[in-house]
């Protein structure tokens, strides 16, 4: 049965305009929400109520239900809310949000970069009383570039997006809800497996570190998987993947698996994540980015994705000096505490579990 109430998008970026334009051309009816802090720049969407979008998929001048940086007006009526932001940008909306969750809502997170863990953390931490579904997403559905104000192109699709429920007995529910939306939706074994198989932390910021000079010397006109991945880097990606696939083995659960070849193109293993109808890698390689030290594929791939594994390697006793000397030299180049300022067990609630409670709390909801 088609959902009868509003679907709340949360964010102002890439994902978030593709996400409600394609949602609302789908024939939902969707509360378009970004921060006051970013008015400015979400003001053409604000202003017209409407986001164009183009590229592969539905195409069209989608006419949202709502557009506001109301939080507490975006998901009033809304059963299921999509937070799709940065992980650097996790916190700001769960404090604007928090406030206005009930026990109905179903909150998602596209990707989820522990933002299930830190979200249902804080809800402990503030006394609050509302009970959510809270679920995780490995990546998201689309990849996307906004093309100008209130406009945005799809690039790509990701054929399987993994997702899980904190705690993972939700799972089932969760997922029968998202595949109506999107059926490359499928089950994740927790939180923690859709944490470990997001891409994004295994790719970009080693590829990013190892082109440092050629982006600062390019001044904007860098393309990471054109120029940025060859034979050595993509050695140092399987390097990091493999890091990561130890780390869910010592948890007893399992990652997304790639091929050998997968790591050996010039997308790395983004050209198996996502896909194009035609010419995956041609449309990959024509991505722009990243443009300083400054991006994403740093500020937050390094302290919300590789920082917080690497604490969990400590905890569980496994090396990670592949991540660890990529958190320390990105530190070093960007100019940040990376392992102070992204996610740590503290700020996750875990530093006092061990990893058997860990696990019994992300599949069972055990404390």
């Amino acid at each position: 049965m088609k959902m009868t109430k509003p679907i709340a998008v949360l964010g102002g970026g890439n994902g978030a305009h593709c996400m409600a334009a394609d949602l609302t051309l789908a024939g939902y009816e969707v509360n378009f929400c970004e921060l006051p802090a970013f008015r400015e720049s979400f003001l053409p969407t604000l202003e017209t109520g409407c986001i164009e979008l183009s590229g592969i998929g539905r195409t069209g001048t989608a006419k949202l239900h709502l557009a506001t940086t109301d939080v507490v007006e975006a998901v009033h009526e809304a059963e299921l809310i999509h937070l799709v932001v940065p992980a650097s940008g996790h916190d700001a909306f769960f404090s604007a949000l928090l406030p206005a969750l009930t026990d109905d809502h179903i909150v998602v997170l596209w990707p989820d970069n522990f933002g299930s863990l830190r979200l249902t953390h804080l809800l402990k931490e503030k006394g609050a009383t509302a009970n959510p579904k809270i679920a995780g997403a490995n990546t998201l559905p689309y990849g996307t570039r906004l093309s100008g104000p209130g406009k945005v192109e799809l690039l790509l699709s990701t054929p399987e997006v993994g997702v899980a429920a904190l705690p993972a007995t939700g799972t089932d529910e969760v997922v029968s809800r998202l595949q109506e939306i999107y059926p490359c939706v499928h089950p994740a074994p927790n939180v923690l497996s859709a944490d470990f198989s997001n891409p994004n932390p295994i790719v970009h910021p080693v590829a990013s570190l190892l082109n440092t000079g050629r982006i600062q010397y390019a001044k904007g006109e860098f393309y990471l998987y054109r120029e940025g991945i060859t034979e050595a880097v993509a050695r140092a990606i399987k390097a990091a993947y493999d890091e990561v696939s130890a780390l869910a083995e010592a948890f007893g659960f399992d990652v997304i698996r790639y091929d050998e070849r997968d790591f050996r193109t010039t997308a790395s293993i983004m050209g198996a994540a996502f896909q194009a109808p035609f010419d995956t890698m041609g449309v990959i390689a024509r991505i722009l980015g990243p443009k300083s030290l400054q991006d994403r594929y740093l500020t937050e791939d390094i302290p919300f994705g590789l920082a917080p594994m690497s604490e969990f390697g400590k905890k569980l006793n496994v090396p990670t000096p592949v991540m660890d000397a990529i958190i320390d030299l990105g530190s070093v180049l960007c100019g940040g505490d990376y392992r102070r300022t992204g996610y740590t067990l503290s700020s996750l609630g875990l530093t006092e579990r061990t990893p058997e409670e860990i696990i019994r709390w992300v599949e069972k909801g055990e404390s």
